[in-house]
Protein backbone atom coordinates (compact mmCIF):
# COMPACT_ATOMS: atom_id res chain seq x y z
CA UNK A 1 0.00 0.00 0.00
CA UNK A 2 1.19 3.45 -0.88
CA UNK A 3 2.79 5.71 1.95
CA UNK A 4 0.40 6.95 4.32
CA UNK A 5 1.91 10.43 4.44
CA UNK A 6 1.96 10.53 0.59
CA UNK A 7 -1.59 9.86 0.14
CA UNK A 8 -2.48 12.08 3.16
CA UNK A 9 -0.40 15.35 1.14
CA UNK A 10 -2.27 13.81 -1.96
CA UNK A 11 -5.43 14.68 -1.44
CA UNK A 12 -4.55 17.81 0.83
CA UNK A 13 -3.11 19.39 -2.51
CA UNK A 14 -6.03 17.78 -4.63
CA UNK A 15 -8.61 19.63 -2.20
CA UNK A 16 -7.12 22.42 -2.17
CA UNK A 17 -6.92 22.52 1.89
CA UNK A 18 -5.39 21.03 5.25
CA UNK A 19 -8.74 21.48 6.72
CA UNK A 20 -10.07 17.96 8.44
CA UNK A 21 -13.36 17.43 9.99
CA UNK A 22 -13.58 15.62 13.87
CA UNK A 23 -16.88 13.33 13.61
CA UNK A 24 -17.99 13.23 17.58
CA UNK A 25 -21.35 11.93 17.74
CA UNK A 26 -23.50 13.88 20.67
CA UNK A 27 -26.89 12.43 20.54
CA UNK A 28 -28.81 15.56 22.55
CA UNK A 29 -27.26 18.09 20.17
CA UNK A 30 -28.45 16.74 17.11
CA UNK A 31 -31.36 18.08 14.97
CA UNK A 32 -34.97 17.13 15.69
CA UNK A 33 -34.79 15.56 12.28
CA UNK A 34 -32.11 13.23 13.37
CA UNK A 35 -32.98 11.93 16.65
CA UNK A 36 -36.79 11.64 15.67
CA UNK A 37 -36.41 9.71 12.55
CA UNK A 38 -35.71 6.78 14.29
CA UNK A 39 -38.45 7.10 17.12
CA UNK A 40 -40.01 3.73 16.60
CA UNK A 41 -37.12 1.52 17.24
CA UNK A 42 -35.33 0.11 20.20
CA UNK A 43 -32.53 2.22 21.95
CA UNK A 44 -29.84 0.38 20.33
CA UNK A 45 -31.29 0.36 16.89
CA UNK A 46 -31.95 4.17 17.58
CA UNK A 47 -28.28 4.95 18.55
CA UNK A 48 -26.94 2.91 15.47
CA UNK A 49 -29.21 4.88 13.32
CA UNK A 50 -29.05 8.44 14.49
CA UNK A 51 -25.43 8.46 14.50
CA UNK A 52 -24.88 6.83 11.11
CA UNK A 53 -27.65 8.79 9.64
CA UNK A 54 -26.02 12.15 10.93
CA UNK A 55 -22.50 11.80 9.94
CA UNK A 56 -23.48 10.15 6.33
CA UNK A 57 -25.39 13.54 6.16
CA UNK A 58 -22.03 15.38 7.23
CA UNK A 59 -19.54 13.48 5.24
CA UNK A 60 -21.75 13.80 1.96
CA UNK A 61 -21.14 17.11 2.15
CA UNK A 62 -17.72 17.50 2.78
CA UNK A 63 -16.24 14.53 0.73
CA UNK A 64 -15.23 16.63 -2.31
CA UNK A 65 -14.22 18.94 0.08
CA UNK A 66 -11.68 18.38 2.37
CA UNK A 67 -9.25 15.65 2.57
CA UNK A 68 -9.84 13.81 5.93
CA UNK A 69 -12.65 12.96 8.55
CA UNK A 70 -11.56 12.60 12.59
CA UNK A 71 -13.83 10.29 14.35
CA UNK A 72 -13.32 10.74 18.15
CA UNK A 73 -13.62 7.36 18.84
CA UNK A 74 -14.54 8.42 23.01
CA UNK A 75 -17.47 9.52 21.56
CA UNK A 76 -18.95 6.36 20.12
CA UNK A 77 -17.69 4.48 22.97
CA UNK A 78 -19.76 6.24 25.02
CA UNK A 79 -23.13 4.31 23.64
CA UNK A 80 -21.87 1.26 24.23
CA UNK A 81 -21.92 -1.77 21.10
CA UNK A 82 -24.41 0.26 19.25
CA UNK A 83 -22.04 3.18 19.47
CA UNK A 84 -19.51 0.99 17.95
CA UNK A 85 -21.85 -0.26 15.33
CA UNK A 86 -21.97 3.35 14.55
CA UNK A 87 -18.22 3.75 14.60
CA UNK A 88 -17.75 0.66 12.43
CA UNK A 89 -20.76 2.31 9.74
CA UNK A 90 -18.57 5.67 9.65
CA UNK A 91 -15.46 4.56 8.93
CA UNK A 92 -17.55 2.40 5.60
CA UNK A 93 -18.86 5.04 4.65
CA UNK A 94 -16.16 7.49 4.93
CA UNK A 95 -13.68 5.30 3.14
CA UNK A 96 -16.47 4.89 0.61
CA UNK A 97 -16.94 8.41 -0.05
CA UNK A 98 -12.81 8.67 -0.42
CA UNK A 99 -11.81 10.51 2.77
CA UNK A 100 -8.41 9.64 5.07
CA UNK A 101 -9.55 8.50 8.15
CA UNK A 102 -7.91 9.87 11.47
CA UNK A 103 -9.31 7.83 14.47
CA UNK A 104 -8.65 9.78 17.53
CA UNK A 105 -8.08 7.04 20.17
CA UNK A 106 -4.87 8.06 21.99
CA UNK A 107 -4.38 4.38 22.21
CA UNK A 108 -1.37 2.35 23.83
CA UNK A 109 0.25 0.09 26.43
CA UNK A 110 3.28 -2.20 27.31
CA UNK A 111 4.26 -5.10 24.43
CA UNK A 112 1.51 -7.15 23.41
CA UNK A 113 -1.09 -4.95 24.04
CA UNK A 114 0.36 -2.55 22.37
CA UNK A 115 -0.14 -4.51 19.28
CA UNK A 116 -3.44 -5.51 20.03
CA UNK A 117 -4.76 -2.33 19.84
CA UNK A 118 -2.35 -1.92 16.46
CA UNK A 119 -3.82 -4.95 15.26
CA UNK A 120 -7.36 -3.67 15.97
CA UNK A 121 -6.97 -0.38 13.81
CA UNK A 122 -4.08 -0.31 11.65
CA UNK A 123 -3.33 -4.09 10.96
CA UNK A 124 -4.75 -7.58 10.66
CA UNK A 125 -6.04 -9.84 13.71
CA UNK A 126 -5.49 -13.58 13.47
CA UNK A 127 -8.96 -15.24 13.55
CA UNK A 128 -9.28 -18.95 13.33
CA UNK A 129 -5.87 -18.93 11.37
CA UNK A 130 -7.20 -16.71 9.31
CA UNK A 131 -5.65 -12.76 8.74
CA UNK A 132 -8.26 -10.40 9.05
CA UNK A 133 -8.31 -6.49 8.88
CA UNK A 134 -10.66 -5.51 11.83
CA UNK A 135 -11.19 -1.33 11.66
CA UNK A 136 -8.76 -0.67 8.74
CA UNK A 137 -8.51 3.12 9.40
CA UNK A 138 -5.82 4.70 7.70
CA UNK A 139 -4.32 6.37 10.68
CA UNK A 140 -4.57 6.77 14.49
CA UNK A 141 -3.09 8.87 17.65
CA UNK A 142 -1.61 7.16 20.04
CA UNK A 143 0.05 7.96 23.32
CA UNK A 144 4.06 8.18 23.75
CA UNK A 145 4.03 8.15 27.51
CA UNK A 146 5.05 4.52 28.48
CA UNK A 147 7.91 4.79 25.99
CA UNK A 148 9.62 4.13 23.11
CA UNK A 149 9.23 0.57 22.87
CA UNK A 150 5.40 0.60 23.10
CA UNK A 151 5.24 2.78 19.81
CA UNK A 152 7.34 0.08 17.90
CA UNK A 153 4.35 -2.28 17.67
CA UNK A 154 2.67 0.66 15.20
CA UNK A 155 5.53 1.94 13.68
CA UNK A 156 6.08 -1.53 11.80
CA UNK A 157 2.50 -1.46 11.30
CA UNK A 158 2.63 1.81 9.22
CA UNK A 159 5.48 0.41 7.33
CA UNK A 160 4.11 -3.07 6.73
CA UNK A 161 0.37 -1.74 5.86
CA UNK A 162 0.98 1.69 4.53
CA UNK A 163 -0.95 3.68 7.75
CA UNK A 164 -0.04 6.05 10.02
CA UNK A 165 -0.17 7.24 13.68
CA UNK A 166 -0.14 10.86 14.72
CA UNK A 167 2.26 10.69 18.10
CA UNK A 168 0.78 13.18 21.29
CA UNK A 169 3.58 15.57 21.73
CA UNK A 170 1.75 19.24 23.08
CA UNK A 171 -1.30 18.78 22.99
CA UNK A 172 -4.00 21.60 22.25
CA UNK A 173 -5.75 21.17 26.32
CA UNK A 174 -5.16 24.14 28.70
CA UNK A 175 -3.55 21.84 31.51
CA UNK A 176 -1.11 20.13 28.82
CA UNK A 177 1.61 21.88 30.19
CA UNK A 178 1.13 20.25 33.63
CA UNK A 179 3.11 17.32 31.98
CA UNK A 180 4.24 18.39 28.52
CA UNK A 181 6.09 21.47 30.00
CA UNK A 182 7.80 19.96 32.56
CA UNK A 183 11.60 20.09 32.04
CA UNK A 184 13.55 16.84 32.08
CA UNK A 185 16.48 16.80 34.67
CA UNK A 186 19.43 15.65 32.60
CA UNK A 187 19.12 17.41 29.63
CA UNK A 188 17.32 20.20 30.63
CA UNK A 189 14.67 20.23 28.33
CA UNK A 190 11.20 19.91 28.20
CA UNK A 191 9.23 16.66 27.68
CA UNK A 192 7.15 17.53 24.87
CA UNK A 193 11.19 18.56 23.14
CA UNK A 194 12.08 15.01 24.06
CA UNK A 195 9.15 13.71 22.71
CA UNK A 196 9.26 15.21 19.19
CA UNK A 197 12.81 14.20 18.66
CA UNK A 198 11.08 10.80 19.45
CA UNK A 199 9.09 11.41 16.38
CA UNK A 200 11.53 12.52 14.39
CA UNK A 201 13.82 9.42 15.08
CA UNK A 202 10.74 6.91 14.69
CA UNK A 203 9.61 8.52 11.19
CA UNK A 204 12.76 8.73 9.86
CA UNK A 205 12.69 5.59 7.61
CA UNK A 206 8.96 6.29 6.62
CA UNK A 207 9.59 9.17 4.99
CA UNK A 208 8.04 9.56 1.60
CA UNK A 209 8.31 10.95 -1.93
CA UNK A 210 6.47 14.09 -1.10
CA UNK A 211 8.87 14.16 1.86
CA UNK A 212 6.99 13.83 4.81
CA UNK A 213 6.72 11.00 7.48
CA UNK A 214 3.87 8.50 8.18
CA UNK A 215 4.90 9.05 11.63
CA UNK A 216 3.56 12.42 12.46
CA UNK A 217 2.46 14.39 15.97
CA UNK A 218 -0.21 16.14 17.89
CA UNK A 219 0.27 19.26 17.92
CA UNK A 220 -2.40 22.20 19.23
CA UNK A 221 -2.89 25.06 17.76
CA UNK A 222 -3.31 26.91 21.19
CA UNK A 223 0.34 26.85 21.59
CA UNK A 224 1.85 28.53 18.47
CA UNK A 225 5.51 29.68 19.73
CA UNK A 226 5.57 25.69 20.74
CA UNK A 227 4.30 24.86 17.30
CA UNK A 228 6.96 26.87 15.99
CA UNK A 229 9.28 25.33 17.67
CA UNK A 230 8.24 22.11 16.81
CA UNK A 231 8.21 22.68 13.56
CA UNK A 232 11.91 23.25 13.14
CA UNK A 233 12.60 19.84 14.90
CA UNK A 234 10.00 18.17 12.78
CA UNK A 235 10.58 19.29 9.58
CA UNK A 236 9.43 15.95 7.85
CA UNK A 237 7.05 15.46 10.13
CA UNK A 238 3.02 15.90 9.56
CA UNK A 239 1.30 17.44 13.07
CA UNK A 240 -2.17 16.76 13.28
CA UNK A 241 -3.13 20.27 14.67
CA UNK A 242 -6.54 20.30 17.38
CA UNK A 243 -8.01 23.53 18.97
CA UNK A 244 -9.44 25.46 15.98
CA UNK A 245 -12.57 26.38 16.26
CA UNK A 246 -14.73 25.93 19.21
CA UNK A 247 -11.23 26.14 21.50
CA UNK A 248 -10.48 29.30 20.48
CA UNK A 249 -7.88 28.90 17.68
CA UNK A 250 -7.99 30.76 14.06
CA UNK A 251 -6.74 30.81 11.65
CA UNK A 252 -3.23 32.75 12.43
CA UNK A 253 -2.54 31.05 15.34
CA UNK A 254 -2.00 27.43 12.61
CA UNK A 255 0.56 29.18 10.38
CA UNK A 256 3.30 28.13 12.25
CA UNK A 257 2.57 24.10 12.13
CA UNK A 258 3.49 24.66 8.94
CA UNK A 259 6.34 24.43 6.42
CA UNK A 260 7.17 26.94 4.23
CA UNK A 261 5.81 25.03 1.13
CA UNK A 262 2.45 25.50 3.07
CA UNK A 263 2.29 21.76 4.06
CA UNK A 264 3.41 19.76 6.91
CA UNK A 265 0.13 19.53 8.91
CA UNK A 266 -3.75 19.23 8.95
CA UNK A 267 -6.05 21.55 11.04
CA UNK A 268 -9.16 20.12 12.57
CA UNK A 269 -12.46 21.33 13.68
CA UNK A 270 -15.17 19.66 15.33
CA UNK A 271 -18.32 21.49 17.23
CA UNK A 272 -17.62 24.80 14.89
CA UNK A 273 -18.34 22.34 12.08
CA UNK A 274 -20.86 20.04 12.26
CA UNK A 275 -22.52 21.34 15.76
CA UNK A 276 -22.86 25.14 14.90
CA UNK A 277 -25.98 25.21 13.11
CA UNK A 278 -28.43 27.04 15.28
CA UNK A 279 -32.05 25.58 16.46
CA UNK A 280 -32.49 21.74 16.84
CA UNK A 281 -36.08 22.46 14.82
CA UNK A 282 -33.28 23.43 12.03
CA UNK A 283 -34.14 21.30 8.25
CA UNK A 284 -32.09 18.54 6.59
CA UNK A 285 -31.63 20.87 3.47
CA UNK A 286 -30.87 23.84 6.08
CA UNK A 287 -28.35 22.05 8.17
CA UNK A 288 -26.27 21.26 4.95
CA UNK A 289 -26.29 24.38 4.10
CA UNK A 290 -24.81 25.54 7.73
CA UNK A 291 -22.40 22.39 7.29
CA UNK A 292 -21.03 24.20 4.01
CA UNK A 293 -20.83 26.99 5.26
CA UNK A 294 -19.31 26.22 8.33
CA UNK A 295 -16.60 24.35 6.17
CA UNK A 296 -15.80 26.99 3.51
CA UNK A 297 -15.27 29.85 6.04
CA UNK A 298 -12.85 27.39 7.89
CA UNK A 299 -10.86 26.72 4.41
CA UNK A 300 -11.13 30.35 3.91
CA UNK A 301 -9.21 31.37 7.17
CA UNK A 302 -6.96 28.85 6.91
CA UNK A 303 -6.17 29.18 3.28
CA UNK A 304 -5.97 33.02 3.99
CA UNK A 305 -3.88 32.54 6.46
CA UNK A 306 -1.21 30.48 4.94
CA UNK A 307 -1.75 32.94 2.41
CA UNK A 308 -0.39 35.83 4.34
CA UNK A 309 2.43 33.38 5.99
CA UNK A 310 3.90 33.40 2.77
CA UNK A 311 3.30 37.18 1.21
CA UNK A 312 5.96 38.14 4.53
CA UNK A 313 8.51 35.33 3.38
Amino acid sequence: MKNYADRLINAIEKKGNPCIVGLDPRIDQMPDFVQHKYKNQSISDRIIGAISYFHRIIINTIADIVPSVKPQIAFYEQYGLPGMKAFENTLVYAKEKGLITIVDAKRNDIGSTAQAYSNAFLGITNIFSKKVPIYDVDCITVSPFLGEDTLIPFVKDCSEYGKGIFVLVKTSNPGSGDVQDLKISESGEEIYISLAKLVKKLGKNLIGKKGYSSIGAVVGATYPKEAELLRELMANNIFLVPGYGAQGATGKDIVNCFNPDNLGAVVNASRSITYNYGPNTISETDFVKNIEKNIQEMIADVNGALDKKISFL
